[in-house]
């Protein structure tokens, strides 16, 4: 097939160029006998048809005998022919090109995101905290319908959106998968996910993975397949549930701080590395936790601390000394948050790392 159209279009451009030649010999020879016209020579006879066929149409030129105007109505209606293939061809490669970049065909260049493979109600809800959180975030989706809504919701400023089958896991490089902070999975199945993620982490095993799973007790199957963190969505819910029967209070102050927040005034929960020049480094937790009530308002609650390659939270260890490279857990208001993006000298979170 593909031998049979590389010949055929060769075919057609040679038969082009042999009538042009035929057509301007034709013209040369009816032109040149009479001395009112102005094409005498080959050269002349090329011009005229390229002017012409251009729609350019100069006037310097131009037929005098009958044949010759004969030779002139075929390259007239030859430049419609060569403009409205001109026009459609255009329209259709940008038409193609809207329709690859709405797919996601063209790429981004996003870093640090996090991409989502698998799109329902659920990841829209994560979605939407991370997106709040002011990260880059690219959604694989395998319904073309759900391009348009995604768009609608979340913008296109910190959006990317790639239409592929989860199956086709090359198409991810469109989505930036090696420059990726974390993959969160979120397929209909746990076996699924599981087969997913082994051949994932063979191909890209840079990113974080995170995956979300119905049974709780896979929870160690899936990390000793190289998933960062499985969370079983049935657990987390139970354990809400559980905490509005008998402290309402206490369940609707946490399903306040694990949301980002999204004005001013909503509280939320936030880490921030401490680099190696940020003040806070060398200091006592408890000086940290005074200073930072009394110059941001937030509340230190904690640290996490990468001991022997793994990390390890520090709940409110009034003794420890901040080290750098320690992240420093705070609740604190969203109105603050520019301040201690300012302090800090980094973006809020660890997805990173």
């Amino acid at each position: 097939m593909k031998w049979n159209k590389k010949y055929n279009l060769t075919f057609f451009i040679t038969g082009i160029l042999i009538a042009f030649v035929v057509l301007n010999m034709l013209l040369v020879y009816a032109e040149s006998k009479n001395p009112e016209s102005g094409i005498k020579t080959f050269h002349d006879a090329v011009w005229y048809m390229i002017i012409t066929l251009t729609t350019v149409g100069y006037g310097d030129l131009y037929p005098t005998t009958p044949m010759g105007k004969a030779i002139g109505y075929i390259f007239v209606f030859g430049s419609l022919g060569t403009l409205g293939y001109l026009i459609s061809t255009l329209t259709s490669k940008y038409h193609t090109m809207m329709e690859e970049k709405k797919l996601g065909y063209r790429g981004t260049d996003f870093e640090n995101h996090i991409i989502f493979i698998g799109w329902d109600d659920f990841s829209r809800m994560v979605a939407e905290e991370i997106f709040h959180s002011s990260k880059k975030i690219a959604i694989v989706t395998k319904k073309k319908d759900q391009i348009d809504l995604i768009y609608a919701q979340f913008g296109k400023e910190n959006t990317f959106v790639l239409f592929a089958d989860y199956a086709n896991l090359d198409l991810l490089v469109k989505a930036n998968v090696e420059q990726a902070a974390a993959v969160f999975i979120n397929l209909p199945d746990d076996a699924q996910v599981l087969l997913y993620v082994i051949d994932f982490k063979k191909r890209y095993p840079h990113p974080q993975i995170v995956v979300s799973i119905d049974n709780s007790r896979l929870k160690d199957t899936f990390l000793a397949a190289g998933v960062t963190y499985a969370i079983a969505r049935n657990e987390i819910a139970s354990k809400m549930v559980a905490s509005y029967m008998f402290e309402p209070d206490v369940a609707n102050l946490n399903s306040d701080l694990i949301s980002s927040s999204r004005t001013v005034s909503d509280y939320d929960m936030q880490e921030y590395k401490v680099l190696e020049n940020n003040r806070y480094a060398g200091m006592n937790y408890f000086d940290a936790f005074l200073d930072m009530k009394k110059t941001h308002n937030a509340v230190l609650v904690g640290l996490s601390r990468k001991k022997d390659g793994n990390w390890t939270v520090l709940t409110n260890p009034q003794e420890e000394t901040i080290q750098a490279g320690d992240y420093m857990i705070l609740m604190c208001s969203g109105g603050a948050k520019r301040e201690l993006k300012e302090t800090f000298g980094v973006e809020e979170g660890r997805v990173l790392e």
